[in-house]
């Protein structure tokens, strides 16, 4: 069933979309504000405990939510898990945002292409930045938005999906936290990443240049759980085989679409491998 629920949330994801305003998490950092205010004067606030007791209340709500429909009704507790994996992807829809790009990019449409380098770049910055950076910022962002999410739902059901997008989250709101508990929402998303970072690493590199890729990120590895952005960043590169140009000039619009375009079939290939696999688990679970 985990199968199927991933590829109808492909499929709505991709033909339909969710609008943004449906899934923003305006309230959480509200949600968080309150726990710290009833929790702070207590010693385990300021650090794991404190992270930890403000993601467990949403985890547990839906996993006890779509335990008891399991046993009550059970098609409901499909689509709830469904709703949990629609509202965890994102924000943003990745293949589209690309089309897009290259659409614009054709088109010649200056600020639309400003307006979407800021969206698809590492943490929103501007279009200053080199294209490699830019290549760079869509494989974070696929990370991310899709394949973290992804595992976790796999891994831990619905409930993991809600952990990861509100882990993710967290590290938003961090910055007016002690300093032992924004170290703490660090770590765990560091932690929570850490394999999701090395299978994607690795499914790059089956779909992409192999080579490359491995002793790229041979490189990077290091024995830490604060690595998985170089890990992504530079096994990525590799499995595209990108090449700066020697004197630095910025790309020519045709030369950025076939990056791009590039880029968006090596990580679509990755996602077929990802389900190809899980399908295989599943054949398998269901025959033995």
């Amino acid at each position: 069933m985990t199968l199927f629920i991933i590829l109808l949330a492909l499929l709505i994801e991709y033909y339909a979309g969710v609008p943004d305003y449906m899934r923003h998490l305006d309230w959480f950092p509200r949600y968080v504000e309150a726990l710290r205010n009833r929790c702070s004067r207590y010693p385990f606030w300021d650090g794991p405990g404190g992270v930890l007791i403000t993601l467990a209340g949403p985890m547990l709500l839906v996993a006890i939510l779509v335990w008891v429909l399991s046993e009550v009704f059970y098609p409901m507790a499909v689509v709830i898990s469904l709703v949990c994996l629609l509202y965890a992807l994102g924000p943003g829809r990745l293949n589209v945002q690309l089309d897009d790009y290259v659409q614009v990019l054709e088109a010649g449409d200056l600020s639309r292409i400003e307006q979407l380098t800021a969206e698809l770049s590492v943490a929103g910055e501007g279009s200053g930045q080199s294209e490699r950076e830019l290549l760079e910022g869509i494989l974070l962002h696929a990370h991310d938005q899709l394949f973290g999410v992804l595992f976790w739902f796999i891994v831990l059901g619905p409930g993991g999906a809600i952990l990861y997008r509100f882990a993710a989250a967290l590290l938003q709101v961090r910055q007016d936290m002690p300093d032992n508990y924004a170290e703490a929402a660090r770590t765990l998303y560091n932690i929570l990443n850490w394999p999701v970072a090395r299978l994607f690493a690795l499914g790059n590199a089956l779909t992409g240049n192999m080579v490359d890729a491995m002793e790229a990120w041979r490189v990077v590895e290091q024995k830490s759980f604060a690595v998985n952005e170089y890990v992504i960043r530079a096994s990525g590169m590799g499995a595209l085989n990108y090449q700066q140009p020697e004197d630095k000039h910025e790309l020519l619009p045709e030369e950025r679409i076939y990056w791009i375009r590039s880029l968006q079939g090596m990580l679509n290939r990755t996602l077929l491998i990802w389900l190809t696999v899980l399908g295989i688990i599943t054949l398998s679970g269901w025959m033995g």
